[in-house]
């Protein structure tokens, strides 16, 4: 046994036991150790294991809930699009990077998917952003530095061309998040799900504020996941069918 990672993680193990004294569960914590082990090896990648790249309670979430009728949309590409390929009727994409788009796209076809479709959307230089925050989300903005100057617009309204209630499940896993909702959230079906990754970052507090009504039930899933050392939340909300 690889002492260092063990020590690596029941560190994170007894932080989450402080912070989210709520969600503890030490079971599963121990049942999800040998997956997060396995996929720290060099060899081991979302896209290899076709696998979102969330944490392991939120995946297992997801594949509980979805079933091969299911249309999906998502913002940013990855091993997520694979995962859902695999699972659902129509999975649909948007990618700011050309590069990355083209990557998943042939990992798409090497798999014979033909149920998916990637609108490849770049962001568009804007000086007048500079200084705003990405937590507004009427700036479409993207928290990464070197896209300070660069304007999500036309990536956070892509969703906007299908129907209200379209999706089965929308996945905000991409850039400008808080604009991303603002266009997405009318877009999932009732008894649809939404999934916010990264949900304990601040910037993301519109988001959780925005959905905090009788109209969505939360699925807070803080812990471990796969390729990361540290633990983190992924956010799964319920549309309440009323």
């Amino acid at each position: 046994m690889d002492l260092k990672t063990l020590r690596i993680y029941f560190k994170e193990v007894n932080k989450f036991r402080r912070e989210y004294p709520q969600n503890f569960n030490i079971w599963t914590l121990i049942k999800f150790y040998p997956a997060w082990r396995r996929s720290l090896n060099e060899k081991s990648s979302s896209i290899t294991d076709e696998r979102p790249w969330m944490t392991f309670t939120a995946i297992e979430f997801l594949e509980k809930f979805l079933t091969a009728d299911m249309k999906v949309y998502e913002y940013g590409s990855g091993g997520s699009t694979l995962f859902f390929a695999k699972r659902v009727k129509e999975v649909i994409s948007v990618e700011h990077d050309k590069n990355w788009s083209e990557k998943i796209t042939k990992e798409l076809k090497n798999h014979d998917y033909n149920n998916w479709h990637i609108h490849l959307i770049k962001a568009v230089p804007d000086r007048s952003l500079l200084g705003e925050k990405e937590l507004d989300p009427n700036n479409y903005l993207s928290s990464v530095n070197t896209l300070s100057c660069y304007s999500f617009k036309d990536y956070a309204e892509s969703i906007e061309q299908y129907p209200n209630q379209y999706f089965d499940l929308v996945v905000i896993d991409g850039r400008a998040r808080c604009s991303c909702f603002k266009h997405a959230v009318n877009k999932v079906k009732k008894s649809g799900l939404l999934v916010l990754d990264n949900a304990e970052r601040s910037n993301y507090n519109y988001i959780h504020a925005s959905l905090n009504n009788g109209n969505w039930i939360k699925h807070n899933f803080y812990g471990a996941g796969p390729y990361n050392h540290y633990f983190w939340q992924t956010c799964v909300w319920q549309k309440v069918d009323l």
